[in-house]
């Protein structure tokens, strides 16, 4: 999985496997969010938003199950 840093107030780094459909989030409070089943669109729009914070709280957060490590 590739890992790409993210300029955000919270949210450090974001990872995505295309295979598994797992979208990884790393918080700046070294907690770390998989996301299951996450569609390659999600991926994609998160990393295109202007405001990534707010596409991960409206279309991420709560849409999607997840572990948190």
């Amino acid at each position: 999985m590739n890992k790409y840093l993210i300029k955000s107030p919270n949210i450090l780094y974001v990872g995505y496997d295309e295979v598994d459909q797992i979208l990884e989030i790393e918080f700046k409070l070294n907690v770390i969010h998989q996301y299951f089943e996450v569609p390659l669109d999600e991926f994609i729009g998160l990393m295109k938003a202007e405001d990534t914070e707010n596409f991960y709280f409206n279309y991420i957060n709560c849409k999607y199950h997840y572990d948190a490590f």
